[in-house]
């Protein structure tokens, strides 16, 4: 009956073989059997190495790209931390579903187009190996900071409807198809807010409002430049004493002071957010382990 070798006996050939010794070395001097045993075996050794090379490969290719795909997920949190420009405007100041001059109070918390979504898949198992990490508490904080951002916004839209309403007796429209006299909603509205902004904010180049007002009395409007503001016949003067009324109060106002202040807490809390997320890409890879790492036998 022919001599029984076991795996190792096998792995043992090829490595012999592997380092210089020859088959027939091996048949003779340690294997004690026919040379096709040995051939045989060794052969079939190797194919088994390879086997076990590939499927180790294949796992650190998939490790690789698990690992890729999680830092990316890291890079989108990071591109998700804008900060609104100075004068962003949150509620459009044309006709639309969240029109400024619209009776019902937007849900601003629904307009925070920040990544408070789980973002799929990757965010679930990047949450899975970074568990209990300050990254999400820092996170969590950013977007609540955003949100509470653009309320501020949306409150100082409103006041600047209201105070330029209040000041001058002349509503906001954004047709023409109203008895005089009117304000544009999207040229008085949006240029007020800007400018109100820009003086909040400390920006070396505000609209100067007080100095560019125009009372055109030939075509019976108020104007900004060339931009035309309201329709008032025989009251052009008057829109624009008032007009810079309003001005002055908005921009002492507290919305408008609010703005700022939740705009430096926005800065801070995206500031805490990158230095997290930059600590841990110095590490190279995400550390712990998730569902995809159990599978792959990690």
């Amino acid at each position: 009956m022919p001599k029984k070798f076991l795996e190792t006996d096998k792995r043992k050939w090829l490595e012999l073989y592997e380092s210089g010794k020859t088959e027939k070395w091996i048949a003779r001097e340690l294997a004690k059997c026919d040379l096709r045993t040995v051939k045989r075996g060794i052969e079939e050794a190797r194919r088994k190495q390879d086997v076990v090379i590939a499927r180790r490969e294949l796992v650190k290719d998939a490790l690789r790209k698990h690992q890729d795909g999680l830092l990316e997920e890291l890079d989108k949190i990071l591109s998700a931390l804008y900060l609104p420009t100075h004068d962003y405007v949150v509620l459009p100041w044309h006709r639309g579903g969240d029109f400024i001059l619209t009776e019902s109070e937007t849900d601003v918390s629904a307009l925070a187009t920040v990544s408070r979504s789980e973002g799929g898949v990757v965010r679930r198992l990047l949450k899975e190996h970074l568990k209990n990490d300050r990254l999400w508490k820092v996170l969590t904080q950013w977007e609540k900071t955003y949100t509470a951002h653009l309320i501020a916004r949306t409150v100082l839209q409103r006041k600047t409807v209201a105070v330029i309403q209040e000041k001058t007796g002349c509503k906001l429209v954004e047709k023409n198809d109203v008895p005089r006299p009117f304000l544009y909603s999207y040229t008085t509205g949006d240029l007020f807010f800007r400018a109100v902004l820009q003086h909040a904010f400390g920006d070396r180049k505000s609209i100067d409002l007080e100095s560019d007002i125009i009372a055109n009395t030939a075509s019976g409007d108020v104007r900004y430049h060339s931009l035309v503001l309201g329709e008032a016949p025989g009251n052009e003067e008057k829109i624009k004493i008032n007009l810079i009324e309003a001005f002055r109060e908005l921009k002492g106002s507290s919305e408008a002071v609010s703005v700022v202040d939740t705009y430096k807490t926005l800065e801070e809390a995206a500031m805490r957010v990158r230095q997290v997320v930059e600590q841990i890409k110095l590490l190279g890879l995400i550390p712990g382990q998730c569902e995809i790492c159990r599978r792959l036998g990690m």
